[in-house]
């Protein structure tokens, strides 16, 4: 499975500067497929999918947007909180910290974002779960 890349994109925490981003990536036939925004003090962490992402990070480069992509493993969430516990408890057994998560719906699924601080191990365990990962070309 190829994994798919979340941007992580760094906006000053000004009124705007969201819809700013957002409008030049709808002009740019970027299509979004989930988002996460963080606030601190300093500065809005954008999370994105979108459909394109080396469109949408050559598209961040040339705007001269602060960013990082990074892997992360997509599962499939059927509505039971009971597989975040499970998620969370054999990765913590295997020693995989899970850096962050979050729920979002794509082409009407919902889908568990995950990123852990070893991707290979968290997803060679995850598969033994039988658990449903998104693909690339699901996006």
């Amino acid at each position: 499975m190829k994994n798919l890349i979340e941007l992580s994109i760094f906006l000053p925490n000004e009124p705007g500067m969201l819809a700013k981003l957002l409008l030049e990536m709808s002009e740019n036939n970027i299509n979004l497929k989930a988002i996460s925004v963080v606030e601190t003090a300093d500065y809005g962490l954008i999370l994105l999918l979108v459909d394109k992402p080396e469109i949408c990070i050559d598209f961040l480069k040339e705007s001269k947007y602060e960013f990082a992509s990074t892997e992360i493993l997509p599962i499939k969430y059927g509505g039971d909180p009971s597989i975040l516990f499970d998620i969370a408890k054999v990765l913590g057994e295997s020693n995989v910290n899970i850096e962050y998560l979050y729920l979002t719906v794509i082409e009407n699924n919902p889908f568990i974002i995950l990123r852990v601080d070893n991707l290979d191990k968290g997803e060679k365990i995850l598969k033994k779960k039988n658990l449903i990962f998104l693909k690339e070309n699901d996006i």
